[in-house]
């Protein structure tokens, strides 16, 4: 089975850093460790996150989302890793470079950089190909080095490349953040894909789970939310599984759940062991709404603030648990954000 998932950091943001998913891997544990993995199974990943020994970045940021190689050797690694992200250019272009390398050490393979947009592999003696993009602003590096916010004749050329291939899949990351449900120019989008001659299509970004369609027979999942993150808000917290199946006359796609518990790992789990309002049969009745611009982006900016006061609860709830120069280094660096707000 081909088993696609969401949003993957290994590494450690501001409000938890020394205290995240970096430090847990650096202390020996494997954050797929409660993923069963079959054999003959292909996995696939979003790397949203640095792995290198460099960075342009100074002091403690140059922490953020970064993790060095040699904590990741001895992991269960994903056999492909999409690199088209807001976060892989975090550190610069040597530290991006490095990443590709180390990625290719573990003995997996990358897609979604501007020179390797696209991978194919076979499965079950069919070529399965997944394209991967990034429609979100990019504030690390100018310009990125992975595809970033193509015009739809560079889509196209791409799409001749790959389309001989059986089974196309289109693995893009866009949208906002803690939506639940996608903007409709998403959608509008997403059928121009399918249109085009791609098989399926899987979104990443907002770090929550959104509803799927069925589109002229083929599946659009428009987000699969996270899979390993240290998120605190609840809905952050489950995610989807894409499975793509082959048997002896078609391709079958279908999904599971799973969960990240308190230890920022995930575990799979049934409809039943999650909230009704982060399951697809709740989900699917929110997209395809007509609704204003304004309305979608209000709520939009209403749910990151609720998020980043979640975060800052997290924050002071566990501040015994930073060490104090990290500790330091976050309040100094709060207090200058604030000030740059207020301005």
């Amino acid at each position: 089975m081909i088993r696609i998932t969401g949003d993957i950091s290994l590494t450690e943001g501001f409000f938890d850093l020394g205290a995240g998913v970096g430090t847990s891997i650096k202390s020996g544990k494997d954050p797929f460790s409660k993923i069963q993995k079959r054999k003959g199974d292909i996995w696939i990943g979003n790397f949203e996150g640095v792995t290198s020994d460099t960075s342009e970045l100074k002091g403690y940021k140059a922490e953020m989302f970064r993790i060095a190689p040699k904590f990741l050797k001895n992991i269960f690694h994903f056999n492909y890793y999409c690199v088209a992200n807001n976060h892989i250019m975090q550190h610069g272009s040597s530290a991006y470079r490095e990443t590709l390398k180390n990625i290719k050490s573990f003995g997996s393979d990358y897609f979604g950089d501007i020179d390797k947009k696209s991978i194919l592999f076979e499965y079950k003696s069919s070529k399965i190909s997944i394209t991967s993009f990034s429609l979100r602003k990019e504030e690390h590096f100018k310009p990125p080095l992975y595809w970033h916010s193509p015009e739809y004749v560079d889509i196209e050329k791409e799409y001749q490349k790959i389309k001989d291939a059986d089974f196309k899949i289109v693995y893009l990351h866009w949208g906002n953040e803690y939506m639940n449900y996608p903007y409709p120019d998403q959608e509008k989008f997403a059928h121009w894909l399918i249109d085009l001659g791609f098989d399926l299509i899987i979104g990443l970004h907002p770090h929550v789970l959104q509803g799927y369609e069925v589109y002229k027979g083929k599946y659009i999942y428009y987000s699969i939310g996270n899979f390993v993150f240290n998120m605190k808000n609840s809905i952050t917290c489950y995610g989807a599984i894409v499975n793509v199946e082959r048997d002896e006359k078609e391709f079958r796609v279908s999904h599971s759940y799973i969960k990240i518990e308190n230890d920022y790992f995930p575990i799979e789990v049934s409809a039943e062991e999650i909230p009704y309002k982060v399951q697809f049969d709740y989900l699917n009745t929110l997209y395809g709404r007509d609704v204003l611009h304004e309305t979608y982006y209000m709520q939009d900016i209403s749910r990151i603030r609720h998020n980043r006061l979640i975060s800052r609860f997290y924050f002071i709830k566990n501040i015994f648990k930073l060490r104090f120069d990290v500790l330091l280094f976050l309040l100094k660096d709060f207090i200058v954000r604030r000030k740059i707000f207020r301005k």
